[in-house]
């Protein structure tokens, strides 16, 4: 059965299987038999706002806008709007709208610190509430390769298989990404930090055992531990609760501390 016959543009490849549905309840049925086979499904209306390509569509109408004996105006769907329902944006959506969710896309704002390390390709695990322990391997398809200035993320694609169709068009799911920040950061217990009129500083234990004062460029705040942007080696002893009593260039003792939360 060519699709094409049934396009008022007289475009449309072929169909796998054809059934006129003269009644709701006919239309339901023949809905239902499509889906215990497992088949795609395009509900076909009056035709006029329709394309189909020479190859046919394999996809599933997901929203029917229009009933028979429904009067449709001419022009813009804007003129519509009694009988199509609105988008996100509050404009009419137009008589149908068609989804194939084989395969879905999620989009996700990453932050300007991870942001570098997310590359196309990359795996992530996509989970939907009440079912955060079966997560579904999805994939970094692209991104915009730019920051968003008032949020400073980046926007990133992430195609997801879908082919059991568990996941549906309009879901909120959690997106979990196997990457650190960017750049080089140490991070060292927050009550390691003195503030202070000399600036943000962290006391090192130097050569022989003398005191040295470190200014060093915070990032993000953990409450417990706090990540160092700049200002640090990685190889330093550092003083985890300097008291104000301890003086630049002093000798001390040092002592390994027994817990560490910053690592």
């Amino acid at each position: 059965m060519r699709l094409a016959d049934y396009t008022t543009v007289g475009l449309g490849g072929p169909a796998r299987g054809f059934v006129r549905a003269g009644t709701d309840d006919e239309l339901v049925e023949a809905v239902r038999t499509a889906d215990a086979h497992g088949d795609p499904v395009l509900i076909l209306g009056g035709g006029s706002n329709l394309v189909v390509a020479d190859d046919g569509f394999d996809g599933t109408v997901i929203q029917r806008n229009v009933d028979v004996g429904a009067l449709i105006t001419a022009g813009s769907p804007t003129n519509n709007t009694a009988v199509a329902p609105s988008s996100v944006t509050g404009a009419a959506n137009g008589l149908f709208e068609i989804a194939q969710i084989d395969a879905l896309r999620v989009f996700v704002n990453v932050p300007q610190a991870y942001a570098p390390n997310v590359k196309v390709g990359l795996p992530v695990q996509v989970a939907v509430r009440g079912q955060l322990m079966q997560p579904v391997t999805g994939t970094v398809a692209r991104t915009a390769s730019a920051l968003d200035p008032g949020t400073r993320t980046l926007l990133t694609q992430i195609d997801v298989p879908n082919q059991s169709h568990r996941l549906l068009p309009g879901m909120f799911v959690y997106v979990s990404f196997k990457i650190g920040p960017s750049g080089t950061r140490w991070r060292i217990p927050a009550t390691a930090v003195v503030f202070n009129a000399q600036g943000t500083r962290v006391a090192i234990v130097g050569p022989g055992d003398k005191l040295r004062f470190q200014e060093v460029t915070l990032g993000r705040d953990f409450g417990t531990s706090i990540d160092v942007q700049a200002g640090l080696r990685g190889d330093e002893t550092i003083v985890k609760q300097p008291t104000v009593s301890l003086q630049e260039g002093q000798v001390v003792t040092p002592i390994a501390s027994q817990n560490t939360p910053g690592g």
